[in-house]
């Protein structure tokens, strides 16, 4: 067991002290590897500086490891046995350690998503309870460049302190459900012969979706990589001939992808008209699609995502990285310019 696999399910900062627990049960010989897998990770990614683990101080129902933090002093990582589970903390003065090591340790949280549980603490619209719910599942990822680098977003090109990842929910199949069934009640406000699929998040998704409505569903390639590969998977031209197409993808940023999926259907003879996401960054990809006659609908976006009806122990966010998202959403280019990054204004291809 590494401690980096082990699952963590509750946090709370106090005063110096970050707390979390596992449901596991752990073994006095599984401790100190534990702890010294904890110290390994601790001075690789938050405080390079860290000396050595010390050996432990033993009492009744824990154990207490000192880590040396050069001439910083020293800080304490605490094993407390309870009789169903174990807790664990981490005790410093330096409280400038404190958030990075509860943001490195987040990511770690075994994910139990409750949409009861939201239900009873976002007091707010459809697309803040789903927003609730993604970040519960971690489909919202966040870095502010310290302990993992920014990650890649338009065609890769730019930089961004979030990243949203919907290819995690097929395995929280009632919160898929859940959505699925929230798709269906908005779509059925619109009229549409087949739903298309974008590979490879949306396909699933797609699928599912379109069996909920009875509708038959085919996929799209995001681009065509051979020249005899077709873009349209899985219908025949004449199936789509003068048909109404709903598009169906999990996010959208620039909806360039979209553009090119569109284009490709009405050169096909197909109608389409409505493009349907999960989620929406709001970075313009509403716009795209306006200018195709094509609308966009979603289940959720940005501002539901950052609304503070969704408390912190939900979201997990620090101030930090809210007052950072806040800001590359703001203007993009000038939260380029003060990381020092170049911008790329792309063009769709």
């Amino acid at each position: 067991m590494r401690f980096i696999e082990l699952p963590l399910t509750g946090f709370e900062i106090k005063r110096g002290i970050l707390s979390f627990s596992t449901p596991l049960i752990l073994e006095p010989k599984e401790v100190k590897v534990l702890a010294q897998d904890f110290f390994s990770l601790f001075k690789r990614k938050v405080f390079f500086e860290a000396r050595s683990l010390g050996e432990p101080k033993k009492e009744a129902n824990a154990d207490t490891f000192p880590i040396y933090l050069n001439n910083r002093g020293v800080a304490y990582l605490n094993f407390i046995y309870d009789v169903d589970a174990t807790r664990l903390s981490f005790e410093t003065d330096e409280r400038i350690l404190i958030e990075p090591l509860f943001r490195l340790l987040r990511e770690q949280r075994i994910i139990k998503p409750d949409l009861e549980y939201i239900r009873e603490r976002v007091s707010g619209t459809l697309p803040e309870i789903v927003a609730a719910l993604l970040w519960q599942v971690g489909a919202i990822k966040v870095s502010l460049g310290d302990l993992k680098p920014f990650f890649k977003v338009d065609e890769r090109k730019n930089r961004s302190p979030i990243y949203i990842d919907l290819k995690c929910l097929p395995n929280y199949p009632r919160v898929f459900d859940f959505l699925i069934s929230q798709a269906a009640l908005i779509l059925a406000h619109y009229e549409f012969d087949l739903v298309c699929g974008i590979e490879a998040g949306s396909i699933s998704f797609a699928t599912l979706l379109a069996q909920k409505i009875s509708k038959p569903s085919f996929f799209a390639r995001r681009e065509r990589r051979h020249k005899e590969a077709p873009l349209l998977e899985g219908v025949k031209a004449h199936e789509i001939f003068k048909k109404r197409v709903l598009l169906i993808d999990d996010t959208i940023v620039k909806g360039w992808t979209k553009r090119r999926v569109i284009e490709e259907l009405r050169a096909k003879g197909a109608i389409c008209e409505q493009a349907f996401v999960i989620f929406d960054r709001r970075q313009g990809g509403k716009e795209e699609l306006a200018n195709l006659n094509c609308s966009l609908l979603s289940l959720t976006d940005r501002n539901a995502l950052l609304s503070k009806r969704i408390p912190k122990n939900i979201t997990l966010l620090t101030e930090r990285e809210y007052d950072e998202i806040t800001n590359y959403f703001l203007d993009p280019e000038k939260w380029h310019r003060d990381k020092g990054f170049s911008y790329h204004h792309l063009k769709p291809k």
